[in-house]
């Protein structure tokens, strides 16, 4: 089972910064320690980073190489596989493979909330 885990974060200016990650719990001998699965980003309602199939990156894929990829084709898709997205505030996404995992993700980029 996994569980969202709170970290904290000193930056050199002194001020703190909170990330999530989700983790779970495996044992390793005698030990029970936390394995990494994926961040969260600062907002654990709306991660950045979302692992995805290689069946949904290939139909991302070629809707981008044909240009007829929407917004909301991409938010009904993500909505779908269970993954809550802030439409308004999305500014960007990236598709990306990691060579050495052999992984498909999709990472998104928010836009910033001026105060």
């Amino acid at each position: 089972m996994t569980y969202i885990r709170k970290i904290k974060r000193k930056n050199k200016d002194g001020t703190i910064k909170t990330y999530y990650a989700e983790v779970e719990s495996v044992r390793e001998g005698d030990k029970v320690v936390q394995r990494y699965i994926r961040s969260l980003g600062t907002d654990p309602e709306h991660p950045t980073n979302i692992p995805i199939e290689p069946t949904h990156f290939s139909y991302l894929s070629l809707r981008l190489m044909q240009d007829s990829l929407t917004p909301n084709d991409l938010f009904e898709m993500l909505e779908n596989m269970g993954q809550p997205v802030k439409k308004e505030d999305l500014k960007r996404l990236g598709i990306h493979y990691d060579f050495e995992k052999k992984t498909y993700s999709i990472s998104l980029s928010y836009r910033k909330n001026s105060k």
